[in-house]
């Protein structure tokens, strides 16, 4: 049975780290970070590697989660696709949705080093309005978007440098007048993924081959797992 990833540019560190973890040489094709903002952007780009993997494999793994509709409304190919119930990577490198839950309280705003270096986020946000505005507007401007937020959490995967990570951020966080915490990751999730078994609801979606990943039926399930999870 040959396996096949797709999988999001902005947790390529950690798919690598547990693909060499777990002894696995699956071949993947990377989605290229940036396209959250846009999930029809996402969900197009996401079709056409769907179509690329058609022949090339018998299970096709999606190291994805729901992101905001982008991974809905897609017709898969001759293969069986295996998904993480999660709304995003953030959940799946957390471990589960109530750890997810649970670590959005206080108010926080997560960030690894694959989502600063791939995806717009506080940091790419707060350099390009200080270039626009210049440095006393953009601190104006950042307050009031993140006015909601009482921390930065940067998720520990164990597969960047957390010290740099903190420095890159750290600057902001004094301007916002938020605390910059490091929170636990756990790769079970991630690793039970790529190896199975896939017999537990509340983690998986498996579909037989040619089935449409349908929108409401994705949140529909998800809402069954954690009804009160943001977003949702």
């Amino acid at each position: 049975m040959k396996r096949m990833l797709v999988a999001c540019e902005t947790i390529e560190d950690e798919v690598k780290d547990a693909l060499k973890r777990l002894g696995l040489d699956y071949p993947v094709i990377w989605l290229e970070g940036g396209l959250h903002s846009s999930p029809d952007r996402l969900r197009k780009r996401l079709q056409e590697l769907l179509d690329q993997a058609e022949g090339q494999c018998d299970d096709l793994i999606f190291t994805l989660g729901y992101c905001g509709g982008g991974v809905s409304d897609l017709q898969t190919g001759g293969y069986t696709s295996i998904l993480p119930l999660a709304d995003d990577c953030i959940s799946i490198l957390l471990g589960s949705l109530a750890a997810r839950k649970k670590a959005s309280s206080p108010a926080t705003y997560f960030l690894t080093e694959g989502w600063m270096r791939h995806e717009s986020n506080v940091v790419t946000s707060y350099d390009h309005t200080v270039k626009k505005y210049g440095q006393e507007r953009a601190d104006r401007i950042n307050r009031m978007m993140l006015k909601h937020y009482r921390r930065f959490g940067l998720v520990d995967t164990g597969s960047y440098d957390l010290g740099e990570a903190a420095v890159r951020v750290g600057p902001l966080a004094q301007k916002v007048e938020v605390t910059v915490e490091t929170l636990p990751g756990e790769m079970n999730w991630l690793e039970a993924l790529l190896t199975g078994p896939y017999d537990d609801p509340s983690r998986f979606l498996v579909l037989p081959p040619h089935t449409p990943l349908n929108f409401d039926q994705w949140r529909r399930l998800l809402t069954q797992v954690t009804p009160s999870l943001p977003g949702l």
